[in-house]
């Protein structure tokens, strides 16, 4: 079995439907559950997290039982660690969450989604971005693989949003952007990063970006895009600029967050939250 056909079983076996504390029997009569959709890639899944419970989707889940913060009674947790912008439409996981939310024995209160880093994280460990981080050609490698992510976002949030309107009641979405693991660290390949996900000027600015591509990064392509589709921005790169050897696990070569740094992005979350 291949490691993402593994990754796959684990995640259905494991998180696919958790019920909460105060979860109401499946199949009562007159009420569907109510439930927190978690998807997305590594982040989602809680990979660097001491346990699941302690990643930002595991945090979230407690967050989200409250009355004023959507109620939820289940937790449907469909991310594959290494999901890329376009496994995540081609390999299914965009399937079964259009299918759960369209299951009429439930209503989705919650929608969380991190999608697109997987496109940039192998960059570094291969030629030419390995060995001159800053060069020309992986500007070029790099700007390749945003757009493609810029090619798939609008079909990832358009066919959930699309779902979601024949979905009773109200839907809040979340999707989230990324942080620069490397922050801080005085790595070489920090400033390459920040450029990767806030493009040449640094920030995001949907306006200005369009007319140049290189001012376009991966989180550009969220944040538009998730503006564009109504949905809400939960910006964690701001929380993270200093902080990588603090919140990840970058000082023994893992991108993932630590339990710290879940608490943050869970924080940035909650922060955003628009309330009942």
């Amino acid at each position: 079995m291949g490691l993402r056909a593994l990754a796959c079983l684990v995640a259905l076996m494991i998180t696919l439907l958790t019920p909460l504390a105060t979860s109401a029997a499946p199949g009562t009569p007159g009420r569907a559950q109510r439930v927190y959709l978690a998807l997305g890639d590594s982040l989602a899944f809680g990979i660097g997290a001491s346990t699941p419970q302690r990643g930002y989707v595991g945090l979230l889940a407690s967050f989200f039982q409250m009355p004023s913060h959507g109620n939820v009674d289940t937790m449907l947790n469909l991310s594959v660690p290494g999901e890329t912008a376009d496994s995540f439409i081609t390999g299914g996981q965009l399937a079964q969450a259009v299918a759960a939310i369209n299951n009429s024995g439930s209503n989705t209160r919650v929608l969380t989604l991190d999608i697109g880093g997987n496109d940039l994280l192998p960059l570094p460990q291969t030629e030419p971005c390995k060995s001159d981080p800053d060069g020309t050609a992986c500007a070029a490698v790099v700007a390749a693989a945003l757009a493609r992510v810029a090619a798939d976002y609008p079909v990832i949030l358009g066919q959930l949003q699309q779902a979601l309107a024949r979905d009773p009641g109200r839907t809040r979405v979340l999707v989230m952007t990324y942080y620069n693991p490397f922050s801080g660290t005085g790595s070489p390949f920090e400033q390459p990063t920040t450029r990767a996900l806030l493009g040449s000027d640094g920030v995001v600015d949907c306006a200005a970006d369009a007319g140049d591509p290189a001012r376009v990064g991966l989180n550009d392509i969220i944040v538009c895009n998730t503006r564009a589709s109504r949905a809400k921005v939960v910006d964690v790169y701001p929380a993270f600029v200093g902080r990588g050897l603090q919140l990840t696990h970058i000082g023994a070569a893992d991108i993932h967050p630590n339990d710290a740094g879940y608490q943050v992005i869970a924080s940035v979350f909650e922060a955003v939250f628009p309330p009942q």
